[in-house]
């Protein structure tokens, strides 16, 4: 059967808009770090220190390259050194006067060996980032310090990496790479609640929510309330999770102490595009889905009057630095509430 002309026309314009959606949230990420590289950091730099868990495996010569889903997780710690020269909400990298973020160190644990880390380290909390859509393992580690040092959290840190393509054009590989993680996310979550007496706080990007969403949903249903007992905090960047789906999902892990934090912006344009991926159907992230999580344990913040475009403002919270200002002079809900943030 032959389109008509006007039809032809109609679905080229319509390949072209996606195809330049996707191209322009590939230069977002600029100068991609595929590979993890040992680099002293430069004089005078910060030190963050990040445990990693990750479903890639580095190499053991030269460079720390990955590989694709691999079945058992490898950890290892790193210190991470920030420029003194950095602004909030920017990973500068080498190009930058003063200086970018380099791994100073790199050192592979045995699970054990992490869980004793996060364990012996300083303070009482832990916070875990599982990172979103489009990512490597170096920048999930990048991002974590940087919204380590400037959110001042004193807690022991770690990332959780599943196993992204780190393509902008692999969008449903990454949602089918969620699905693989679940199981060792849940099994690594089991591990630090046994492992710890410190209270977890999770905090997932975009589509790494979905994954952090889908494992405790894991978790009650194996009954493993204890583990649930011990994670705190859940702060949603940016969801990228169906409503529906993450009303099942409420339901499913049941009554928690504290509310679901959810942050958002109206500008998000990466998930637009993924709304529109899935025929319209708005995200959890997105702000006219208030109204399909009312009656849920769930604190909704809209970070839109400070979103300033960076990163497709798909991470507002840790990119901004107006957003980060005001984030970290708010340390209850009376004083979000005054802030104007609260979504009612």
């Amino acid at each position: 059967m032959r389109l008509s002309r006007g039809l032809g026309l109609n679905w080229i314009k319509l390949l072209s808009r996606i195809y330049f959606a996707i191209v322009g949230l590939a230069m977002v990420a600029c100068t991609r770090p595929y590979d993890i590289t040992v680099v002293p950091g430069v004089s005078g730099a910060i030190v963050e220190t990040i445990y990693v868990a990750t479903q890639q495996t580095p190499s053991v010569v030269g460079a720390f390259s990955y590989n694709d889903r691999i079945t058992q997780p490898q950890f290892a710690r790193v210190d991470v050194t920030i420029p003194s020269t950095h602004a909030p909400g920017r990973i500068e990298t080498a190009h930058d006067v003063g200086g970018g973020f380099t791994m100073a160190s790199y050192r592979p644990k045995s699970q054990a060996e992490y869980i004793e880390g996060l364990a012996a380290a300083p303070g009482d909390e832990i916070l875990l980032f599982m990172h979103g859509y489009n990512s490597t393992t170096t920048e999930a580690v990048f991002r974590l310090a940087q919204i380590g040092y400037d959110f001042d959290i004193a807690g022991v840190k770690s990332v959780f990496s599943w196993a992204s393509a780190a393509s902008p054009s692999a969008y449903v590989y990454d949602r089918d790479s969620i699905l693989f993680a679940r199981d060792d996310l849940t099994q690594l979550l089991t591990a630090v609640s046994r492992g710890s007496d410190k209270r977890i706080t999770l905090l997932a990007h975009s589509m790494g929510a979905q994954l952090t969403m889908e494992a405790m949903r894991q978790l009650a249903i194996s009954g493993d309330d204890h583990v649930l007992a011990d994670i705190e905090t859940v702060i949603l960047l940016s969801p990228d999770i169906d409503p529906d789906i993450f009303r099942r999902q409420v339901e499913v892990i049941g009554d928690r102490d504290n509310p679901y934090v959810i942050l958002t912006s109206g500008t998000d344009r990466a998930l637009r595009l993924s709304s529109f991926l899935i025929g319209g159907r708005s995200k959890v992230g997105q702000l006219d889905a208030a109204r399909d999580v009312e009656g849920l344990n769930v604190i909704m913040v809209d970070l839109t009057d400070v979103s300033d475009g960076g990163h497709g403002d798909h991470m507002v919270a840790a990119t901004s630095p107006s957003a980060i200002n005001l984030l970290r002079q708010i340390s209850s809900k009376d004083m979000l509430v005054q802030s104007g943030l609260l979504l009612e």
